[in-house]
């Protein structure tokens, strides 16, 4: 699955944290959000996340992209990112897979951040 995942260290036979059972080998995509922190997601977030990522792309294709639909956009996978990932804790220092902005990128930053496949790289869902 490439470099892009952070392995799950369970404790124990396969059980997380909260003793949740655990696939062996099951893995979780660290997301910056930046001026926040960061969080563990799953694939099923991520594919969420990814929806309003390939919008996005398309949006900025538009000369006349509305400013506060972007803003609303990046708001949208943060908000998804906060509620339903998990915070990594401040004093683990990890590598993250994707960097979301924060929403005072102008839509000049957003067409360079979100050009191209956008933040999330395709192979990151295979």
């Amino acid at each position: 699955m490439g470099g892009f995942m952070a392995r799950v260290k369970g404790k124990g036979k396969g059980r997380g944290k909260r003793g949740k059972k655990r696939k062996v080998g099951e893995e979780r995509i660290v997301v910056r959000l930046m001026g926040e922190g960061q969080y563990y997601i799953d694939k099923d977030i991520l594919r969420e996340v990814n929806r309003i990522d390939n919008q996005m792309v398309k949006m900025l294709r538009d000369e006349r992209v509305d400013e506060h639909a972007v803003i609303e956009s990046i708001a949208a996978m943060r908000s998804l990112v906060k509620i339903k990932g998990k915070r990594v804790k401040d004093d683990i220092i990890i590598p993250s897979h994707i960097i979301i902005p924060t929403t005072d990128i102008t839509v000049e930053e957003a067409r360079e951040v979100f050009k191209g496949e956008g933040i999330i790289p395709e192979g990151i869902l295979d």
